[in-house]
């Protein structure tokens, strides 16, 4: 790939990182971190970036993270040249359609030998289980109702007394029990709309306290499944 094109996708690809997709609100760490990691690249410092972009940034569908790895596997910056490897990341960004990333996912598809296209396949249904829009918006929804589980438990409530505060253990801020959950909550709303629009799951209630957890589960799986890209 032509330093050229990288740029163009780059500079394009930016809008992609504007919404945090497991909860559609980016917060303020995530956005440090994609601050942080970009001026890493830049630096020259492939390794760190590469570690950042795969392992905190992508598993979030950050779509334009998920282009980078890509893209540091085509070029072996920070990692081992691999165009197999390149190529399911590049299909993995491509998922929400967006041309720049679909160019350069096709350029590379048809590049590669019939051989390397099947080992592109198995890369791929393996990331799309994990990374796709679906699998991380199904993931925080679960997540964000095992903490709405625990709401009345002894963990929250300590018993008497009056109302409970929630620390923040990264930033230190302190907030009442009930705008905690007021945040879970709209979070959980936020992303089962999201998921059924996405997954166009006509028959799903996105309602949070009438919602078929088993049965969204098994629709995501099954579209996971039969996704083409």
């Amino acid at each position: 790939m032509v330093c050229t094109a990288f740029v163009a996708v780059a500079t394009s690809a930016q809008a992609e990182r504007s919404v945090g997709l497991s909860t559609d609100i980016t917060d303020s760490r995530t956005l440090a971190i994609q601050g942080k990691v970009d001026k890493l690249y830049d630096a020259g410092d492939f390794e760190r970036a590469y570690f950042i972009y795969r392992n905190e940034l992508a598993p979030l569908g950050d779509k334009y993270a998920q282009y980078m790895v890509g893209f540091m596997h085509v070029t072996g910056k920070g990692v081992a040249a691999d165009d197999v490897q390149a190529s399911a990341w590049y299909r993995l960004a491509s998922e929400r359609d967006t041309p720049e990333f679909v160019a350069v996912r096709n350029r590379l598809m048809d590049s590669l030998r019939a051989e390397q296209v099947r080992r592109s396949d198995v890369l791929y249904a393996a990331l799309l289980a994990e990374y796709s829009d679906l699998a991380v918006l199904l993931a925080a929804i679960k997540r964000d109702m095992a903490l709405v589980s625990n709401r009345t438990g002894s963990r929250l409530h300590r018993g008497g007394g009056g109302p409970v505060s929630i620390v923040n253990g990264r930033s230190g801020a302190v907030k009442s029990e009930a705008a905690y959950f007021r945040r879970i909550d709209k979070r959980i709303e936020v992303c089962l709309q999201r998921i059924v629009e996405i997954g166009q799951f006509e028959d799903i209630d996105p309602d949070p306290d009438r919602v078929d957890m088993d049965e969204l589960e098994r629709l995501v799986e099954e579209r996971i499944a039969n996704w083409q890209g």
